[in-house]
């Protein structure tokens, strides 16, 4: 695989656009809203794109029958030069790409889990209905500032998601909850495109079950209604509470795709 330098990034947007389901953390990173990688198999002509975004999610997409870059993919998930050293979450288009996935995790045990990945879509009715219920005005909901960003604990945080504090800051939105005078629980935009607004969303230790999540992510929602944008919801689908609060807050299932996690082993 070779690595596309950014000011060629543009070579993928052709591919990226017959995708059928939410991919945004792609386009971000084809967009240079954060700081990725991109693999491809040629640089002057490419046929096959492998796009990584820094949090780990990866979609993989193009030419399914391109031996060579399928040789030097399974490398890549067998991490024979040791060089990765990260999880891959991966996503491919099209399906086809699923047979070859499922062929070089069986080449070896436990190298690449299959799991589904949900994408929701919001409906604002089922929202309102909700929405009248809870009252916001009864916490403490602000917006989410740089000292936040830099030392909030966790694995879904703004700071995976954007480069810095200031771009985070400038280009974001986030709202965070506090008890006792500290963030406990912020609902940020991982990723804003084109009208698009897609929620992440973190509860410290010691304060799940107290519905800070649904609060946060409704003033987050709120939020996407004023502006005109459109709030986006995907989950693996073993993640009940990520489900459940989805669910809660209008949200209902458009699509489940194949979700592959590429554990990042040194091969003896």
């Amino acid at each position: 695989m070779i690595l596309l330098e950014p000011e060629d990034f543009h070579k993928a947007i052709e591919q990226l656009d017959k995708v059928d389901y939410n991919c945004y953390f792609a386009k971000s990173v084809l967009q240079k809203h954060v700081m990725g990688n991109v693999y491809v198999d040629n640089v002057k002509n490419p046929t096959v794109f492998y796009i990584v975004h820094p949090y780990g999610m990866s979609l993989l997409l193009g030419d399914y029958t391109n031996t060579l870059f399928i040789n030097n993919f399974q490398n890549y998930c067998l991490n024979t030069d040791y060089k990765r050293k990260h999880v891959d979450w991966l996503q491919v288009f099209p399906i086809e790409w699923c047979d070859v996935i499922e062929k070089i995790g069986n080449s070896t045990e436990k190298i690449i889990e299959s799991y589904k990945r949900i994408n929701f879509k919001f409906n604002p009715d089922i929202y309102q209905s909700v929405r009248k219920t809870i009252d916001l005005d009864a916490y403490h909901l602000e917006e989410t500032n740089a000292t936040v960003f830099e030392s909030m604990p966790g694995t879904v945080v703004p700071l995976y998601f954007w480069d810095n504090a200031t771009d985070f800051v400038t280009n974001s939105k986030s709202f965070s909850l506090f008890v006792d005078g500290q963030p406990v629980s912020t609902a940020f935009a991982s990723f804003l495109i084109d009208d698009i607004l897609e929620i992440g969303i973190q509860t410290a230790d010691g304060y799940q079950r107290n519905g800070y999540s649904a609060l946060t992510s409704c003033r987050l929602i709120d939020y996407c209604i004023e502006k005109g944008l459109e709030p986006l919801w995907s989950c693996k689908n073993d993640n009940v509470g990520s489900i459940k609060l989805a669910y809660k807050l209008g949200f209902e299932v458009a699509r489940t795709g194949p979700y592959y996690k590429i554990n990042c082993y040194e091969m003896q």
